[in-house]
């Protein structure tokens, strides 16, 4: 959760960031070594924290030295280790998630503008097209997944990925990758959190059939947590927190998705 999480951070920042600033951040080494993310080159701009005013300043090359220029006290260079670029190799990434899934009719490069098609998984309702964008935080982002989308076969369901923000798109859920992927502990890669079958609510063939196999294991755990005081104040931040106590335990054959774990909170707190 902690490297996809940084993995989330850079992603966010959209543009190359200095690998000395994220260098120490657990999680950092294995995100290199998979190659999601990579150092290369020079960051664009450095924060002059030297003169009473701190500020941006762009990074230029003088006099066969890097540094920016400060209003107050002139050329500066800093530590050549500090102006290491660092940028997320986005086609990695959705080749990983497209593994992880096991999704078909993958795509190498961009749908449109930002908006990668990490490919299609079939569901008993039909086709779930995933998608990655790298922020759903305002209008804009939403225009451009719509746009990216719009040149799209249509399937019955869809699904984008996010790293930061999960505004609302018309026929399509949205939702965070840190609450769908982790890093599998055998280093392979990526591993799915949460099915994006039950994300996107596709209905079951035959819902009167088996009997729900997380209800006696949720309700009991949630509704202690209520009464003993214990439970987180965010429904996220909570179901995290069940989902935690769940991972402890070696009874559990399979354990139920983020999603799930937040649908029985939202109800609990409801009194349903």
């Amino acid at each position: 959760m902690v490297a996809i999480e940084l993995l989330s951070e850079v992603i966010a920042l959209g543009a190359k960031a200095s690998a000395f600033t994220f260098r120490e951040r657990p999680g950092f080494p294995e995100l290199l070594r998979h190659g999601y993310i990579r150092e290369m080159g020079f960051v664009q701009s450095v924060v002059c924290e030297e003169c009473d005013w701190p500020h941006d300043a762009e990074l230029v090359f003088d006099t066969n030295r890097y540094g920016y220029f400060c209003p107050t006290l002139g050329f500066l260079e800093p530590e050549r280790a500090s102006l290491t670029g660092l940028y997320t190799d986005l086609q990695a990434v959705v080749s990983g998630l497209a593994n992880a899934f096991g999704c078909k009719r993958c795509k190498s490069s961009p749908v449109h503008g930002e908006t990668w098609r990490i490919g299609a998984l079939p569901s008993e309702g039909g086709d779930i097209s995933l998608y990655l964008h790298p922020t759903l935080l305002d209008e804009k982002d939403a225009m451009a997944v719509l746009s990216a989308l719009a040149r799209e076969v249509s399937t019955p369901y869809s699904l984008v990925l996010t790293a930061a923000g999960t505004l609302p798109l018309p026929n399509t859920k949205t939702v965070l990758l840190s609450d769908v992927i982790g890093l599998a502990p055998d280093q392979s890669g990526f591993s799915v959190l949460s099915d994006p079958r039950e994300i996107v609510e596709v209905p079951r063939k035959n819902p009167g059939g088996a009997p729900n196999r997380y209800k006696g294991i949720l309700e009991p755990l949630i509704q202690s947590r209520i009464e003993d005081g214990s439970a987180l104040l965010g429904r996220n931040e909570e179901a995290q927190a069940i989902q935690s106590i769940l991972n402890s335990r070696d009874t559990i054959d399979k354990m139920p998705s983020l999603p799930s774990i937040k649908s029985y909170v939202t109800k609990a707190r409801a009194g349903e």
